[in-house]
């Protein structure tokens, strides 16, 4: 019996580690989303400190380009 079992319990190690690998290396790799969020809060920050113009929603890019089409 435990010649039947032991690769199955060999198997599930095996992935478990492997898992756990993979996992750790993405976290290296692949920031967690926290840090895309922040970076995109100072890249948007930024640009609202240049002379660049920034929207809050669609509607009011649109009102800004009517207003311009209208000039």
């Amino acid at each position: 019996m435990i010649n039947r079992i032991a690769p199955k319990i060999e198997e599930r190690i095996r992935y478990s580690i492997v898992r756990s690998i993979i996992n750790a290396l993405e976290e290296q790799f692949y920031p967690p989303e926290d840090m895309f969020r922040e970076d995109f809060v100072k890249s948007v920050e930024e640009a609202e400190k240049d002379k660049g113009m920034v929207f809050k929603d669609v509607r009011d890019l649109e009102a800004y380009l009517k207003s311009l089409a209208s000039e």
